[in-house]
């Protein structure tokens, strides 16, 4: 499980430093390759086969990936968070002290 774990963070960091459609093309069947269309798009991805829920999952996490990074980049953080941050912040501190 920890690796699996492991696993996903380093897909998540993954996304981080690579384009979204970079993102979705590792997550993108191509042309010929069962019966799958090559378009970037996943809504207009054709699959068969028990792996697709997998892709479709995949691909809405790039999308939903880089939804959040537009936005971040063009409103900044939620308030809510940078609180939470600053609180767990002041208990790490607290813990060395």
């Amino acid at each position: 499980m920890s690796m699996q774990v492991a696993a996903l963070f380093s897909d998540l960091k993954s996304l981080t430093i690579c384009s979204h459609e970079a993102a979705l093309a590792l997550v993108t069947p191509r042309a010929g390759e069962d019966g799958v269309n090559s378009s970037t798009d996943p809504s207009q991805s054709v699959h068969k086969g028990p792996a697709d829920s997998d892709l479709q999952k995949a691909q809405e996490l790039v999308s939903l990936h880089h939804d959040i990074k537009v936005r971040i980049s063009e409103s900044g953080l939620d308030p809510e968070l940078l609180e939470y941050r600053r609180r767990v912040h002041q208990v790490l501190a607290d813990l060395d002290a």
